[in-house]
Parts: structure tokens; C-alpha cells; sequence
């Protein structure tokens, strides 16, 4: 039976500096919705994990095989971000309770992104970090369905995660065409099997 909607996420922030100088963001293309370039992320209570951090440890490990030396939480907020798995309480808070972590990762570590969740992976300049999130944006203010998001634009809810973060600006107009994405259902639920198959 497919795993309901827990509402809670986590989220991790993996940073590195590059042998020019430049810093650079650990960026997964996820395999199905929501759609676009993130940082790690997944549910934090839907294997009844210990902590939240457990939950952030193990969803790096599994969709970019990093292990994580050190996490800090940084960021606590709840959005209302629509993800592929079925809702389990119709009358909860659409959404998910965010907690987001730094995680410190060693500085050789390569990203090795799971076949079967992801469509790759790459380290990111904080410059192209800004340009998938102005690419989300401009999409965002066009009014088409979030379904046809650009796959190598920022996932939506990371564009407003993001502006939080301090990495990246983003006006309140902008932010609130953004929500409009991260807000809506997807074309369709996860019902079991191997997500995204067909897509």
C-alpha cells in the first residue's frame, strides 16, 4: 500500500567550496513531482524515524549516497507545498512542517544520485542557483500549469526555501506567484510501484 502524506519535510542545504573560490550547492533533478532542481529532501515521519535529523541523514545517504558528518538545523516554517504522495487527513493543513538543515558532508564527497528517484545530480555555482530560480520565477508569472515547469528550473517550494535561506532574493510579488506552483495538486497521486514510471 502506497505511504500516505505525513506532513513534515525535511530538507538539506549541502554547500562546498569550489578550487576557485566559488561556493556550490548539492542539486538533485527529483524523478517525478514536484518538478525541478532541489536540495535533498523527503518526508520527515513517513518511516517513523527518531528525529528529524535521522529522517535528514537517511534521505541523503539514499538520494544522493552522502553521509552526512554534521547537520544544523537552520530553518523551521510550514508551507503549503503539494507533494505526489495521497493526503492523509482531508482536513489537516495542506502542506508540509519544514525543517531544514545545513549538513556538512567530506569535501571530496562525490554525489552518487539514486537511478530510480532522481534524473541526476550536480554541484551548482550560487550564480546558477539564482538563474534556475529566476527561471522558475519567469514561469511562475506566466500563468501556465506547474505541471509544465521546466525540469531545470528550482523546484518551487526550494525558490521561496531558498529566499529564507539568505541564498538567494526574491520579492514578495514574486513569492507569491511562486506559491502558486508549490501550492497545486499533482497531475496525479502516487499509488505504488516505482514513481514516476511512465513519466
Amino acid at each position: 500500500m502506497p505511504s500516505l502524506c505525513c506532513g513534515t519535510s525535511v530538507g538539506g542545504r549541502v554547500r562546498r567550496t569550489a578550487a576557485n573560490g566559488d561556493e556550490e550547492y548539492a542539486i538533485l533533478y527529483r524523478a517525478w513531482w514536484p518538478i525541478g532542481g532541489a536540495c535533498i529532501a523527503g518526508h520527515g515521519k513517513d518511516k517513523r524515524q527518531a528525529s528529524f535529523e535521522t529522517a535528514m541523514r537517511e534521505e541523503a545517504d539514499e538520494e544522493l549516497g552522502l553521509k552526512v558528518l554534521e547537520a544544523t538545523e537552520v530553518l523551521t516554517v510550514h508551507l503549503p507545498n503539494l507533494c505526489s504522495a495521497p493526503p492523509a487527513d482531508a482536513f489537516a493543513s495542506p502542506g508540509h512542517l519544514w525543517t531544514v538543515f545545513d549538513l556538512e558532508v567530506a569535501p571530496d564527497a562525490r554525489l552518487l544520485p539514486d537511478p530510480e528517484e532522481t534524473r541526476g545530480a550536480e554541484w551548482v555555482t550560487g550564480d546558477r542557483l539564482r538563474e534556475m530560480a529566476a527561471a522558475t520565477i519567469a514561469f511562475a508569472r506566466s500563468g501556465r500549469p506547474a505541471a509544465e515547469q521546466p525540469a531545470d528550473s528550482l523546484e518551487a517550494v526550494w525558490v521561496e526555501l531558498c529566499h529564507r535561506l539568505g541564498d538567494i532574493t526574491v520579492s514578495d510579488a514574486d513569492r507569491s506567484s511562486v506559491r502558486g506552483l508549490y501550492s497545486s495538486p499533482p497531475p496525479e497521486y502516487y499509488r505504488g510501484g516505482r514513481p514516476g514510471a511512465g513519466r
